[in-house]
């Protein structure tokens, strides 16, 4: 593990050939002078794509723990692959909305159905990701909180919606300004952007601009902004969302510091 840090965002980037969004959530500055611990927690998009030296890079890195926030359908459809040894934990922690499924997106489309692709929409997912999944994100946080699982690396199939919430409440914890995790969110942007051109192609053929399918393929500020701001009206802060409503206790918050910040 390494707690180096440079202000260039592609040095937090591993370099995989079948991940693209794969970057250590480490290195940010917090409010009280302190520095988010490099090494410890990743975030990524799908790894059903991983390369045998893409795994060897996990084996070297000692990875210990993959959490999968993927709805079941997008697991089954294109299942994780981890290296065989049994070193990397998998846990399968779906996050998918009563609403929407991701798994489905194109089939919507290709129904006729694209009244879901607005921003009011994906804003309306992420208060219900936020509000629904609570015990999902305790369940990671208490992991963490745990030495023994860490390094570990979350991610659903683009690494930036789902996994973009996440990122957003333990970097909000720790006390990294918003300005930061907005530009942290951004990253995705940039990483999955050749990734994303044949997905926008694929919305083409069934009728749909790119400016109208980057609602969805994209990570607009707008959604996160539309969390943030719900979190601290309906449940006063970051701090009483995690005790409350993600079941986190303090002893759990207080390891979460001292693994994660130096």
């Amino acid at each position: 593990m390494t707690n180096s840090y440079s202000s260039q965002p592609y040095s937090r980037r591993l370099s995989l050939c079948g991940a693209v969004n794969f970057r250590d959530l480490g290195g940010h500055p917090t409010t009280n002078h302190g520095r988010v611990r490099t090494g410890m927690v990743y975030r990524s998009d799908h790894l059903s794509q991983l390369s045998a030296d893409d795994l060897q890079i996990l084996l070297d890195l000692r990875f210990m723990t993959v959490c999968d926030l993927r709805s079941l359908g997008e697991q089954k459809r294109s299942p994780d692959i981890l290296p065989e040894d049994g070193s990397l934990e998998l846990l399968s922690l779906p996050v998918q909305s009563k609403k929407f499924d991701p798994a489905t997106a194109m089939d919507l489309v290709k129904s006729g159905d694209d009244s879901w692709l607005t921003i009011d929409f994906l804003c309306s997912l992420y208060l219900s990701y936020l509000d629904d999944f609570a015990p999902v994100w305790g369940k990671i946080l208490s992991l963490i909180a745990s030495p023994d699982k860490l390094p570990l690396v979350f991610h659903c199939t683009g690494g930036k919606d789902r996994t973009g919430i996440f990122a957003a409440l333990l970097l909000k914890f720790l006390g990294v300004d918003e300005e930061r995790i907005f530009s942290d969110h951004d990253l995705s942007n940039t990483y999955n952007a050749i990734r994303l051109q044949p997905i926008y192609a694929k919305f083409a053929d069934l009728g749909i601009g790119p400016e109208k399918a980057a609602t969805y393929l994209q990570a607009p500020p707008e959604p996160l902004a539309a969390m943030f701001d719900h979190l601290q009206n309906r449940y006063g802060g970051i701090e009483d969302y995690l005790r409350k409503k993600a079941n986190v206790d303090a002893a759990t918050l207080k390891a979460l510091q001292t693994n994660l910040l130096q």
